[in-house]
């Protein structure tokens, strides 16, 4: 079934539960509409396949220091190993680590499952250990998009500039498409006349220089700045954990349990106000996400408390501020019930409460009121429906995430299209597709889970914040959490919507802070007396 179909049928089958919202009897209504999903999954197996950026770091006698979860994964490496183990020779090797200058030298390297991978290498500092940073090809995805915009490309013009970008060629990006060959060279002509351009060849070219000449625009700190995202693996007692660490070694530990939308460390000034202010922040990879395996027993909140406590007891920690982003507040919840004594507080931004009545959702989107629905009444077909939506971003890009997510939620979109949050989306989309989304699907449902119970036996601190401007989430609901929790307070956040950690970030870090100082995780680095 071509791709352009499967969005259509997709949407479809959105509108027919969209339709018996309020029908008692509409779940039986869709069992006809239902003979179509096996065709619409085939739809997954053919959608493309994560492609996270390696990084590798080694000395100046070549053997490797640290590595990503990317380049532990693919290219079987181990620290010690030596570059020329990977380099197509070692004399290519040698000249790469002779090469050294301070200006950066490419290195092209076999991978084992085939193939080859070009490297950009360049020291950290003088004399220093040197990054090989993999060069992956095609623009960031906010270049192309105000590129798309100040041409007036349509959608579909989008895409294929996207496509070009990416190096496919014209054959694999119609059939990705669904669309004929003839229609995407159609395409391709208004795009050139467009861009004033007379082949594909300048059309590369020119959108590639507009790109370095965006990067030079943009601010930098340093000449040597480079993106070192990403995350290692933690192999601890509950199998191996994609962990974010970032942020000096003796700040207020602070424990983050990510979302389902806003990714780790790609949140705009995250890392260097964590490192300005004193945070240490540890961020695992929940079950399902990124490298981190499923759950097999069907409880991934036990599991990802289980791995957390593990990794608390690694670093020697014993008591943290909890950090967590939307439906991360369930799994907060729970590592303050199950161990008070190791949470000085948890911070919920913005918090996701229990979903207790369908009364909830009377003023949500009705995308959202769907998905809940779903949820609620058919379980299996809610769970097939976010591995569509999730196929439909592998398929057409990051930018189609804001519309998706947050449609009828203007407020939201607006933030999640700036230049900023790119990053961002690009990280939470890589975070839920590494496992073709399990842990998300399993996030939806949670969504829709009534813990209310347990929210009564916390007695840890416990902040909830929520934007003015969120549609997502019922303001009435965070409210009833917090007064039910013991120790509950509720904040309302003006200008912000349930995108809070991508607009406020300062606003979270400084709430970390704040409690980890009440707590007395501060540290007395500097000797001032502490207030009696």
């Amino acid at each position: 079934m071509p791709r352009s179909e499967i969005d259509t049928r997709y949407r479809a089958l959105l509108a027919e539960i969209e339709a018996t919202l309020h029908d008692p009897g509409g779940a039986a209504r869709l069992a006809g509409h239902l003979q179509d999903l096996p065709d619409l999954l085939q739809g997954l197996r053919e959608a493309p396949q994560d492609s996270r950026r390696i990084e590798i770091m080694v000395d100046r006698s070549g053997h490797i220091v640290s590595q990503n979860a990317a380049a532990a994964q693919r290219l079987g490496l181990h620290p010690g190993d030596h570059l020329g183990s990977i380099a197509m020779s070692p004399e290519a090797a040698q000249r790469f680590m002779k090469g050294q200058d301070g200006t950066g030298i490419p290195l092209l390297v076999a991978e084992p499952a085939g193939g080859t991978i070009f490297f950009f290498g360049q020291a950290v500092e003088k004399d220093g250990p040197i990054l090989l940073t993999q060069v992956q090809r095609g623009i960031d995805a906010s270049i192309r998009a105000r590129l798309a915009d100040s041409l007036g490309l349509i959608t579909s013009e989008g895409q294929l500039l996207k496509g070009l970008m990416e190096g496919k060629p014209i054959q694999v990006i119609a059939r990705e498409l669904g669309r004929t060959e003839g229609t995407v060279r159609q395409q391709l002509k208004s795009i050139m006349s467009k861009m004033g351009v007379h082949s594909q060849q300048q059309l590369i070219s020119t959108a590639y220089a507009l790109s370095l000449m965006y990067e030079q625009a943009r601010p930098s700190t340093s000449p040597l700045a480079v993106d070192l995202q990403g995350a290692t693996l933690h192999k601890g007692r509950y199998g191996l954990v994609g962990l974010h660490a970032f942020g000096p070694a003796d700040g207020v530990p602070v424990l983050m349990l990510h979302g389902a939308l806003f990714g780790i460390g790609a949140l705009p000034g995250l890392r260097e106000a964590a490192q300005t202010i004193g945070l240490r922040i540890l961020a695992p990879e929940r079950p399902g996400y990124g490298h981190t395996a499923p759950c097999e027993d069907g409880n991934p909140v036990g599991l990802a408390v289980r791995q957390a406590t593990d990794i608390l007891d690694h670093y020697g920690l014993q008591q943290v501020v909890v950090l967590a982003h939307d439906i991360g507040t369930r799994f907060a919840a729970q590592f303050a019930l199950e161990a008070p004594t190791r949470v000085a507080a948890v911070i919920a931004a913005p918090a996701t409460p229990p979903m207790q009545t369908w009364a909830q959702t009377a003023d949500m989107p009705t995308r959202h009121r769907v998905n809940a629905w779903a949820a609620q009444h058919l379980p299996g077909l809610m769970d097939k429906i976010v591995a569509l939506g999730l196929a439909q971003i592998a398929r057409n890009g990051i930018e189609v995430i804001p519309r998706l997510v947050f449609d009828g939620c203007d407020f939201d979109q607006a933030i999640l299209r700036q230049p900023a949050a790119s990053a961002v989306l690009q990280e939470a989309f890589h975070l839920a597709w590494a496992q073709q989304g399990v842990g998300f699907r399993a996030d939806m449902r949670l969504t829709n889970e009534d813990w209310q119970d347990r929210a009564r036996r916390i007695s840890t601190p416990f902040l909830c914040l929520h934007g003015t401007e969120s549609r997502t989430v019922s303001q009435n609901a965070v409210e009833a959490l917090a007064r039910t929790l013991p120790n509950g307070r509720f904040r309302l956040v003006e200008g912000a919507g349930h995108s809070l950690p991508v607009s406020h970030p300062a606003l979270l870090l400084r709430a970390a802070l704040a409690a980890g100082q009440a707590a007395g995780l501060g540290g007395d680095e500097f000797g001032f007396p502490r207030n009696a």
